[in-house]
């Protein structure tokens, strides 16, 4: 059953849904075309967010914690990453990056900060009085959802940890080294990504100077 909820919740949760299903919309068209110019991209709201808007609008209870939660999940984990970058990316790459390729730099940079902000939105407005006061359950405490923070600043300091021991370690120097068989001297090297079984192993690395950037995937 659905609480009763004053006109000021209901423009909310109006406003709110509105807001996901454009932002899910935008998104799905964004990978379509990623998809037809075989560009790589991946997300975790598109349909997921068309879904969670509609829910919204018609103020289905379950949706409106599960999205204010979710929503305090991403923020915490996009902030957790912005610290953890610097550890894992070189600033060197990054400086080299931003002047071969401006526009796709910057463009993901504003990106990022736009979903982070837009997230942060959702959830001040689902933290609004007036939704609290109707979809709190009794009982309960209805502070602001500190779990969802700490759950997501943990789960990024963790896999943070563990992506940086694991590209800094004996196997990704083996992948440099392979890397750098076949592209040979002037370049400075950073793993992106690291996969094994065994003795098997794929690496893609970036070869990289300032006048050029190479990926070179490797096998062994």
């Amino acid at each position: 059953m659905k609480p009763q909820a004053t006109d000021d919740c209901r423009k909310v949760l109006k406003r709110v849904g509105v807001a996901l299903i454009v932002f899910g919309a935008i998104d799905i068209g964004v990978m379509m075309y990623c998809i037809a110019h075989q560009i790589s991209y991946s997300s975790s709201f598109n349909l997921f967010a068309v879904i969670s808007g509609i829910y919204l609008w018609r103020g289905h209870p379950w949706y409106v914690r599960f999205v204010t939660r979710a929503a305090a999940f991403f923020v915490g984990a996009f902030c957790v990453a912005l610290l953890v970058f610097p550890f894992l990316f070189p600033l060197d790459l990054g400086l080299i990056e931003l002047c071969l390729r401006p526009v796709e730099t910057i463009g993901g940079m504003v990106a990022a900060v736009g979903v982070t902000v837009f997230l942060f939105w959702v959830c001040r407005q689902l933290r609004a009085p007036a939704v609290v006061a109707a979809y709190a359950k009794p009982g309960c405490t209805s502070g602001p959802p500190w779990l969802a923070f700490a759950l997501a600043a943990a789960l990024g300091i963790g896999t943070g940890a563990m992506v940086g021991l694991s590209l800094s370690g004996a196997t990704a120097r083996k992948a440099i080294e392979l890397a750098k068989a076949r592209t040979g001297d002037g370049y400075r090297y950073s793993v992106s990504h690291l996969s094994w079984s065994g003795d098997h192993g794929r690496a893609r690395v970036v070869a990289y100077r300032d006048d050029s950037i190479k990926t070179v995937e490797v096998e062994w």
